[in-house]
């Protein structure tokens, strides 16, 4: 039994510990509606320097950003962005945030169709009239 309380207050000094080290990201700078949720459905302005733990969810709305610093490093969030902090510095690290202007595109996975060519741009109301060419229709 005496063990088992040992055991039990050693998982409790980790986690205590773990916690007070856990990583708080703090807001440096930002631009814009950005918000922090703080109860499930309720989102409030976030404040320059407030710090927050990796689990908060925020969001960044049109021409909005964040700059969130961890140990010295500065993050990004751009516009139009919402999920944990955790998920959207991950996406931030590895730069797969969208489209870089200036680039090319390497291949496709898209099959060529050479027969079919439009000069214009495919509306609802041009691909009833293709269907209409392609089935017979009693009116």
């Amino acid at each position: 039994m005496r063990k088992l309380k040992v055991l039990v207050c050693a998982a409790f000094a980790m986690f205590a510990v773990s916690a007070l080290f856990a990583a708080g990201y703090k807001v440096e700078s930002f631009t814009g509606k950005v918000q922090v949720e703080t109860a499930p459905g309720k989102w409030v302005a976030i404040e320059e320097g407030q710090e927050l733990p990796a689990s908060t969810v925020i969001q960044t709305g049109v021409n909005s950003s964040l700059v969130l610093s961890l140990d010295g490093a500065k993050i990004n969030i751009k516009a139009m962005q919402k999920g944990t902090i955790e998920s959207l510095t991950a996406v931030a690290a590895t730069g797969n945030g969208g489209i870089k202007k200036g680039s090319s595109l390497k291949g496709t996975g898209v099959a060529a169709d050479t027969s079919k060519t439009s000069k214009s741009v495919v509306t609802a109301s041009s691909r009833a009239s293709d269907a209409k060419k392609d089935y017979e229709w009693d009116e």
